[in-house]
């Protein structure tokens, strides 16, 4: 007699399934930077990303800077 997997299984396999695939295919927000494996290494793109996130975090720190001062926190 052949027992048939328990469904909470089967479901439990698939949602673990659907998490590796999410964390393979999801864009890393604060990675390190670097260009993926399956890429060709591109100067530019690597130079245009690091320039892209200086300034915004520049500017993000400027608009902190800008409403606290406007709103009179500091």
């Amino acid at each position: 007699m052949a027992q048939e997997p328990d469904r909470n299984d089967q479901t439990v396999r698939q949602a673990r399934a659907d998490l590796k695939r999410l964390g393979e295919q999801s864009e890393k927000i604060l990675g390190t930077g670097t260009v993926s494996d399956q890429e060709p290494e591109d100067n530019v793109e690597r130079w245009g990303k690091r320039i892209g996130r200086t300034a915004a975090y520049v500017l993000g720190a400027y608009l902190i800077y800008f409403f606290l001062r406007r709103y009179g926190i500091l």
